[in-house]
C-alpha cells in the first residue's frame, strides 16, 4: 500500500454506543478531479496514536478501476477528520 495520508469527505453512519460505519468517501486528486469510493466491507478497526493525536484506523476493501483493493482510512477524535492514509 501507498501512503497518500489525503484529507477526505466521508459518508458514514454511528450508533448509539459511539461506533463508527465507514459508507463511502471523496476524494480530491490532482487537476481537481474528485472521484467517489464505496467501501465494500470493513476488515478491521482499532484505536491508535499518532502523534500523540487520538485516531481510530479502519482497514477497508475498496473498488479502484475495476479492481478490489484494501485501503487504510484514519479519524482523528481530536479534529473530527478523515484522512485516506495508504490506498
Amino acid at each position: 500500500m501507498k501512503t497518500l495520508a489525503k484529507p477526505i469527505q466521508m459518508i458514514s453512519w454511528t450508533e448509539s454506543d459511539g461506533r463508527i460505519h465507514p459508507l463511502r468517501f471523496k476524494v480530491e486528486e490532482e487537476g481537481g478531479a474528485c472521484r467517489v469510493f464505496r467501501i465494500l466491507g470493513l476488515h478491521s478497526t482499532e484505536p491508535d496514536r499518532v502523534a500523540g493525536n487520538k485516531v481510530l484506523k479502519f482497514v477497508c476493501g475498496i473498488v479502484v478501476d475495476g479492481t478490489e483493493k484494501v485501503c487504510e482510512l484514519r479519524y482523528d477524535l481530536d479534529s473530527c477528520r478523515w484522512i485516506l492514509f495508504k490506498l
